[in-house]
């Protein structure tokens, strides 16, 4: 346990910090998930669940041998290595994807409870399939509040992603998966996650902007090979080293949350 409580400038640091050694150690799992991070682009729509399997199975890839080199797990070759650990973080992405997705379904259904009921109320005799109603009817009263719910609801997804974020380190660090009971370890520290990762990926954001200029310039088609591959590179050999580095970092400062209790 590292002392010291985590703090914005701390954790960007040791995510840049953490960057190098990272793809040093790990290239070649980095590579080997960069590649199956492509694959689903490839893919016809209708295969769309299968594109999402190899997105999980390339993150778990690149996830698995940075935390696995954190943790003096093994290593592999280069990180890549495909074993317990990758298993355990497997289960975890989608035990998070799931509770995010439950938690989003909810939202989306109370959003347009409030939606609905604010244009009814505005225009009780509201023509629901005509656009220009609709667009009436929410710039009468309640149209402020309905507006604030959408923006609500995703700061409360994002607040859960962050809340959930340790679970990883937890899961290989402890040896056994940690989804719930990782939630604790973010306690105090949501805000500090957020600043972070936003700093930490302004870089990457940068470069998008850019890629997506010169595309624009250049005249590439939407889909086109070069652009792919420096934004899955980006997201491969910058963004998940940067970001597991700095979670790690955040996790060895926070205390482990008693044995049984989610400590909100």
């Amino acid at each position: 346990m590292s002392e010291g409580s985590a703090t914005i400038g701390g954790t960007v640091r040791a995510g840049m910090a953490g960057w190098a050694p990272g793809v040093r150690t790990s290239w070649a799992a980095l590579a080997a998930g960069a590649v199956l991070g492509l694959l689903p682009r490839a893919l016809p729509p209708g295969l769309a669940l299968l594109g999402l399997l190899l997105e999980l199975a390339a993150a778990t890839l690149a996830y698995g041998a940075l935390y696995r080199h954190a943790f003096a797990g093994p290593l592999g070759w280069k990180g890549l290595r495909w074993g317990v650990e990758e298993w355990r973080l497997l289960a975890v992405q989608a035990l998070v994807t799931i509770i995010l997705t439950v938690v989003s379904a909810v939202l989306l259904v109370l959003v347009l409870a409030v939606v609905v009921g604010v244009a009814k109320v505005n225009q009780p005799d509201l023509d629901i399939i005509s656009a220009g109603a609709w667009r009436a009817a929410l710039n009468g009263p309640g149209a402020v509040p309905a507006g604030l719910v959408p923006l609500l609801s995703m700061v409360t997804i994002a607040w859960l992603f962050l809340r959930l974020s340790l679970a990883p380190a937890a899961t290989v660090d402890l040896g056994k998966i940690q989804v719930l009971s990782a939630f604790g370890r973010t306690r105090g520290v949501v805000l500090v996650l957020a600043a972070s990762g936003a700093v930490l990926a302004a870089p990457a954001i940068i470069l998008v902007v850019a890629i997506g200029y010169l595309r624009a310039v250049a005249g590439f088609a939407e889909g086109a090979l070069i652009p792919e591959l420096v934004s899955v590179a980006c997201v491969f050999f910058y963004l998940i080293p940067v970001w597991t580095a700095a979670l790690i970092d955040v996790y060895r400062r926070q205390p482990a949350p008693p044995p049984g209790t989610l400590r909100t």
